[in-house]
């Protein structure tokens, strides 16, 4: 469920996306004025970024059989 802050953060966000036509011009600088203060407020970068587990690693096959063509020794002359 998210937080009332954040519902009132996306709507403002929406508002900008759909409206900043410049039709709007006295409306879009107050909610611009308020997105940067909602977003100063409660988007924070302090999350330490989660490490995932262990690094992938390929799987290891069998070794390829040998090809009888490579065996044979070349003949120079």
């Amino acid at each position: 469920m998210k937080s009332k802050e954040w519902l009132i953060l996306n709507a403002v966000k929406a508002w900008l996306h759909n409206y900043d036509d410049g039709l709007e011009s006295e409306l879009t600088e107050q909610y611009d004025t308020l997105h940067k203060e909602l977003y100063s407020v409660y988007i924070t970068d302090d999350n330490p970024v989660q490490k995932r587990g262990r690094p992938a690693k390929r799987q290891r096959t069998k070794k390829a059989s040998s090809n009888e063509a490579s065996k044979e020794e070349i003949k120079t002359t």
